[in-house]
C-alpha cells in the first residue's frame, strides 16, 4: 500500500518495522533552529521529536512562553487556601501512538533505568485505580453523582446553542451565550474542568 507521502521510497509494511527505524540526520540541520510558542504538550513533544528524530541540539531550541509558569493546560501551582490547582489535564488513551513512542525514549525522573512510558505502564499495573467522580468538595468528599443535573429549561438552553449558526456566535464569548445558571450547573463544571476552559475569556469562534 502506498503513502500518499512527499518520499515515494515509502511503504506500509506489516508489523512495526519503519517505527523501529532511528531517523536519519537531516542535511542542513546544524545551522537551524527552532522557535516554539507555548510550553503545552505539543510544544514540548515537538522539541523531543526535534532533538530525537531530526538531530537538533537542545540548545537550538527555544520556547516562547507568554506566562510565568510553564506546562500549558498541564501546568500546575500550590494556591493557599485551595491546595493543589492545574487549570487543565490531557487524558492519555492506549491509542497515542506518536506519544507512546516518545516516551518510550525518554527516562523516566523517577528511575532513570526506565523510561516514561515503562513507567506508566508499570504504575497502573501495579495500582490500578478507577472512579466516574469528578467533582469532590470538604477534602475529598464526593459531590457529583454522575449526572449532569440539567432541568429542561437548561438542557433546551443547550440545544439552542447546538442549533445556533458560527456567524451568530462569532466574537462572542461563553458567559454571553449562556445563562448564569447553566454556567453555575453540574454539567459546564464537568465540561470546563475536562478541556480548561475559563468563563469570560473563551471565545466560540
Amino acid at each position: 500500500m502506498k503513502l500518499k507521502t512527499y518520499d515515494d521510497r515509502l511503504t506500509l509494511t506489516n508489523g512495526s518495522y519503519h517505527s523501529l527505524v532511528n531517523a536519519r540526520k537531516p542535511e542542513g540541520i546544524d545551522e537551524k533552529q527552532a522557535y516554539l510558542i507555548g510550553t503545552g504538550i505539543a510544544s514540548l513533544a515537538a522539541g523531543c521529536f526535534l532533538i530525537r528524530d531530526a538531530h537538533m541540539e537542545g540548545n537550538k531550541i527555544t520556547f516562547l512562553e507568554q506566562l510565568d509558569i510553564p506546562g500549558g493546560s498541564l501546568d500546575g501551582n500550590i494556591r493557599q487556601n485551595a491546595g493543589y490547582v492545574a487549570r487543565g489535564g490531557r487524558e492519555m488513551g492506549h491509542h497515542f501512538e506518536v506519544l507512546w513512542s516518545l516516551f518510550s525514549s525518554l527516562p523516566a525522573t523517577e528511575d532513570p533505568s526506565m523510561s516514561v512510558l515503562d513507567y506508566f505502564y508499570y504504575t497502573n499495573l501495579d495500582d490500578p485505580n478507577y472512579s466516574n467522580c469528578r467533582i469532590t468538595r470538604k477534602q475529598g468528599e464526593r459531590y457529583d453523582n454522575g449526572k449532569f443535573n440539567l432541568g429542561q429549561d437548561l438542557a433546551k438552553e443547550l440545544a439552542l446553542f447546538v442549533a445556533t449558526s458560527d456567524e451568530e456566535l462569532e466574537n462572542k464569548s461563553i458567559d454571553e451565550i449562556f445563562s448564569e445558571e447553566l454556567l453555575e450547573s453540574d454539567f459546564w463544571t464537568l465540561w470546563r474542568t475536562m478541556f480548561a476552559f475559563k468563563t469570560g475569556t473563551v471565545h466560540l469562534k
